[in-house]
């Protein structure tokens, strides 16, 4: 069994509809805070996890609007809507990530000699759940 899992293959799903041209993706989650627990008595400092600071989900993606059907379009059709919506990504092993929030995208700029590229800004709104791959 080799060690690790290749990038190759990754979905990501926005309210069901599967983006087409993802070149990279945020973080799966978050650490949460850490409360001070010290008492006068420890020489060491304790603490107890606090809340999770979910920060924005992000995603690049090569930028067109060629068309109805394009990741920009959809993408900007539902920060126009303003409703949270499903949000899912998939690991080449069908391991899912899945949360809800509310979209925001933009042209991330260009530059001379690249292609031009665009992000997707979830607003998190629901911790994500793991769903892990059927077994074989």
């Amino acid at each position: 069994m080799a060690q690790g899992i290749a990038s190759i293959g990754i979905k990501v799903k926005v309210n069901s509809v599967e983006l087409n041209y993802v070149q990279e993706i945020g973080a799966l989650g978050a650490a949460p805070s850490e409360l001070d627990a010290t008492c006068l008595k420890d020489s060491i400092r304790k603490n107890v996890p606090g809340v999770q600071d979910v920060q924005s989900f992000e995603v690049t993606y090569l930028y067109d609007n060629s068309g109805s059907d394009t990741d920009y379009r959809r993408l900007r059709a539902l920060q126009v809507a303003g409703n949270a919506v499903a949000v899912e990504v998939e690991l080449p092993d069908g391991t899912k990530f899945a949360t809800t929030g509310f979209i925001s995208t933009y042209v991330d700029g260009a530059k001379v000699d690249e292609l031009i590229t665009a992000k997707l800004n979830v607003s998190v709104q629901s911790d994500w759940t793991v769903t892990n791959p059927a077994s074989n």
